[in-house]
Order: structure tokens, then sequence, then C-alpha cells
């Protein structure tokens, strides 16, 4: 619960970072990992949680989260000319594997499924945060100089 406690409040921060200070694509980017959080909390209010509590089988529903995300970024990726887009898209990537890896059948041991899964979220979300930062740098060096 405390994982998911701070992992909710660095996306919301974040989120309202990248809404505040962000150009379009840190919001996108921001927008993207807030909806993974909503559904992902919608769908364990509605019971799905308890079934994905094991990580001895595929977890379908964040799969599908997963490969959206993924598609997601790399839509912003190839439309905005943002390094850290790329190295979001590289992250979330890695996020999809263990599931792709698990509907193949390859020995997973349940610990390293979950770490496959969730550390990338992580990482995703704090190069958003860099990124946002960055971009209200620039933003603001552009600002004086004019």
């Amino acid at each position: 619960m405390a994982r998911f406690l701070v992992q909710s409040t660095l996306i919301l921060v974040v989120f309202i970072a990248a809404w505040r200070i962000g150009g379009k694509p840190e919001r996108l980017v921001a927008s993207i990992y807030a909806t993974m959080l909503l559904a992902s909390t919608c769908y364990a209010l509605l019971g799905g949680a308890d079934a994905d509590a094991d990580y001895s089988d595929l977890h379908g529903f964040r799969f599908l989260l997963d490969l959206l995300a993924l598609a997601g970024v790399v839509i912003v990726a190839l439309s905005y000319d943002r390094w850290w887009t790329l190295w979001v898209g590289s992250v979330q990537f890695i996020a999809v594997m263990p599931h792709l890896l698990r509907m193949a059948d390859v020995p997973l041991e349940p610990i390293v499924y979950a770490i496959m899964e969730r550390w990338p979220v992580w990482i995703a979300v704090g190069i958003t945060g860099f990124g946002t930062f960055l971009h209200s740098q620039r933003a603001k060096a552009m600002t004086c100089s004019a």
C-alpha cells in the first residue's frame, strides 16, 4: 500500500507540474501515466486487483495498459522534438516485455515479473518530471533573452 501511495503521489506531482510548466509533450506523457493510475485504481476498486495479486500468471489488464501507454508515448515521441520522450518510450517498452515473456511461457520468476513490470513506470514518470523541468528552464531562458 505504501508503494502505491508513493507512486500515486509521484505521478500526480509530475502531472500537475507538466500541466503548469510543461509544454504539450510533457502534458501528454504525464496524462498517459495519470490515466494509467486512474484506470488501474478503478480496476482494483472493482475487484480486478485480487486476480492480479499473484505474479505467476499473465496480468491481462496491466498488459493492455502498458501496451496502450507504449503506443501513446511512441506517438508523442515521433510527433515532438523532445529527446526524453524516446527514453520514456524505451522504459515503457521494458514494462511491456515481461508480459510478452509470460505470454510466451518463458520461465520467469514472479518477483522478476513484478520488478520488470513495475519499475519502468517509476523511471518513466521520473524522466517525464525531468523533461518537464528542462522545458520550464528552456522557456524561462527564452523569456529572459527576449
